[in-house]
């Protein structure tokens, strides 16, 4: 299962558009979108980690994803190579 954002903003010209992968998801190696991404650390960027500390047993459970538009730890963008 993923989930797709579109980023919108002043400081860029288009329209963004990324997913969110939950960690331990087994159908992420089965997925064709995931498929097309080469590099593991480009992957991993778009894998959202659990996050115990604000999870509720019983009840819920807790993810943490960053967006982040330039830089080292820059998610992949699905139209990234278009214009930017």
């Amino acid at each position: 299962m993923h989930i797709h954002f579109s980023v919108y903003g002043h400081s860029f010209g288009q329209r963004l558009i990324t997913q969110l992968y939950f960690e331990g998801d087994p159908l992420i190696a089965r997925c064709p979108i995931a498929a097309t991404i080469r590099n593991r650390s480009q992957l991993d960027t778009l894998v959202a980690p659990l996050d115990l500390n604000n999870s509720r047993p019983h009840d819920f459970l807790a993810y943490k994803f960053d967006i982040v538009l330039r830089g080292r730890r820059q998610t992949m963008f699905e139209n990234k190579l278009e214009g930017m």
